[in-house]
């Protein structure tokens, strides 16, 4: 049988509002292995974003863990191989995890290359020479190198996105959260975003997508999530998920979006 390695183990995660009334995530398990390019789908208001936002903590839990590099970043403290307690470098984490929005939040001030550098260079004090020819070879992969030295209001949908996810490669995550990276574009420009992505899941990037594009679950996704009313209700194969749901809920849903 073959090993599999955890980069991410989500156990009963939770996250309630309003006193409890509203469980946006209800128990939510699953481990996401190195490689994995695992897309999440479901109708409007399961959870789906939520379980993505709280996997770096945008979204604070209210209940269950995330051990992320074997660390709970739920906790305030962990302890070390020493057994010595430590505290949880959140931010430090966050660094490993590149995230991508709907919106691309650009800096609309800066140009491309400005928006490019800011991050490495600050963070992880890269130099500026070495944080330009990075950003310039990565550019060069969307096929943007000629923007370098553009401003963000210059860009379409399109070329924005793929700006925000090579910016965030820009910090060599070992993971890339994606919420719904395509849902705010022109029909015209998904593709050229998508492409983007399925580039970055054949070069073994771990990706986790939150998305509605099924086409995309189904060719590029290793593993697929169904999420409704804040539960995880099933997950495996493309295949599985696609051609033999067995969860009446998916069943319904995919009748809906097929």
């Amino acid at each position: 049988m073959e090993t599999r390695d955890k980069l991410i183990q989500v156990t009963d995660l939770e996250k309630h509002y309003n006193f409890g009334k509203i469980k946006a995530l209800d128990g939510v398990s699953i481990d996401i292995d190195r490689g994995d390019v695992m897309v999440v789908i479901g109708p409007s208001g399961s959870g789906k974003s939520t379980f993505l936002r709280s996997l770096n903590l945008l979204e604070e839990p209210t209940g269950g863990a995330i051990l992320f590099d074997d660390v709970d970043i739920t906790k305030k403290k962990y302890k070390d191989e020493n057994g010595k307690w430590v505290k949880v470098d959140i931010d430090l984490h966050r660094q490993k995890m590149g995230m991508v929005f709907q919106h691309f939040n650009l800096f609309p001030h800066k140009t491309i290359m400005q928006n490019m550098i800011l991050a490495p260079m600050k963070v992880k004090k890269v130099s500026e020479e070495e944080a330009k020819k990075k950003a310039l070879e990565l550019l060069d992969r969307v096929g943007l190198k000629d923007r370098a030295d553009a401003y963000p209001i210059q860009l379409s949908g399109g070329q924005k996105q793929r700006i925000a996810i090579v910016r965030a490669l820009m910090m060599e995550p070992e993971v890339m959260l994606f919420d719904e990276p395509t849902s705010a574009l022109d029909p015209e420009m998904v593709g050229e975003v998508l492409d983007v992505m399925k580039q970055l899941a054949k070069e073994g990037m771990t990706m986790v997508v939150v998305t509605h594009e099924m086409g995309f679950a189904r060719e590029v996704g290793n593993r697929v999530l169904f999420m409704a009313d804040g539960k995880l209700l099933e997950h495996g194969t493309p295949e599985e998920i696609f051609e033999h749901p067995k969860h009446p809920r998916l069943q319904e849903f995919l009748s809906k979006v097929l």
